[in-house]
């Protein structure tokens, strides 16, 4: 092992001015609790300490780092382009972090934000008051500051999402157990899940709106617009299908708006319906006559009937 990258400490007690390490971004400590709040062993024996799993400080500081260096370097873009470069950013970090520890990380964030954004406003319009860039770029959404514009783009906030627990495997169930109904509606709480997944996969009970066999772990899940219209988000419109079944619906329903759009064709009379001795260029020659003089005599007014 390389002992530049190898460290030998303790997550409960300091080991060499150390506690604790830094994996993949995540502080990982133990700390000395009461006999209410202790962890407890296999056996339910009250251990004494509780392990804390967060954010670690060299994760917040590269990500309000970054989130810095996005506003300088768009300084003269427009609220809503601002709001369209961070908002992923700040949502990907998010979820990344919500199966932890991180409420009170992520309200430290949105703090560094506002001062971020401050500053961004303050440099866009030197001359003008405070009071006139808050209420240039900040209304009042739901009781609080928002970061929005007029037209209803607002910045996500990192508290906006939830911190989600992981949920224990119920008894001993198994992936080979046969219960596939168990295991679909259990990847509603995946924390890799989408939360609008998440609530499709509860409204719909695991199950493919288009096959109606269960979702299984590892499959594509893809959002389906049923009214085919991407702006209208709402649940009722809303279907979760496997990749493949997507595909299907959609190559079935082009199918069906390309046969609506297509000429009718005139279904020719066969040899038996045409009269005695006439071919059917005849017939057809014939009959366009016919709508020709009825064409006419609908234009001079003579009635028909």
């Amino acid at each position: 092992m390389n002992p530049k990258k190898t460290t030998i400490t303790h997550t409960l007690t300091s080991y060499e001015g150390k506690v604790g390490f830094d994996f993949l971004g995540f502080s990982v400590r133990q700390f000395p609790v009461g006999k209410t709040h202790t962890g407890k062993n296999t056996v339910g024996k009250p251990l004494g300490f509780k392990t804390i799993i967060k954010p670690s400080k060299e994760a917040i500081k590269r990500h309000i780092l970054a989130l810095n260096h996005r506003m300088k370097k768009r300084r003269s873009y427009p609220q809503w382009k601002l709001i369209k470069e961070l908002n992923p950013v700040i949502w990907g970090w998010s979820n990344y972090y919500r199966t932890v520890v991180s409420s009170d990380i992520f309200s430290t964030c949105d703090r560094h934000v506002w001062f971020q954004l401050q500053s961004w406003a303050r440099r866009r319009h030197a001359r003008k008051k405070r009071s006139w860039i808050d209420a240039k770029y900040w209304k009042q959404v739901d009781g609080r500051d928002t970061f929005c514009t007029p037209q209803g783009a607002k910045l996500r906030l990192h508290r906006d999402t939830a911190i989600q627990r992981h949920e224990k495997v119920r008894g001993t169930a198994s992936p080979y157990d046969g219960n596939l109904l168990y295991w679909s509606q259990r990847l509603k709480t995946h924390p890799l899940m989408h939360a609008r997944k998440a609530k499709l996969l509860h409204k719909q009970k695991g199950k493919c709106r288009w096959c109606e066999l269960l979702f299984r772990d590892g499959d594509m899940l893809e959002i389906d617009h049923i009214d085919q219209n991407h702006s209208n988000n709402t649940l009722s419109n809303l279907a979760l299908l496997h990749l493949h079944c997507h595909d299907e619906r959609h190559s079935k329903l082009t199918k069906t708006i390309t046969e609506k759009k297509a000429p009718k064709k005139q279904r020719k009379k066969s040899e038996s319906e045409l009269p005695d001795g006439y071919t059917q260029e005849q017939g057809d020659a014939e009959m366009a006559v016919s709508k020709e003089h009825l064409r006419h005599l609908e234009q001079e007014g003579i009635p028909l009937k």
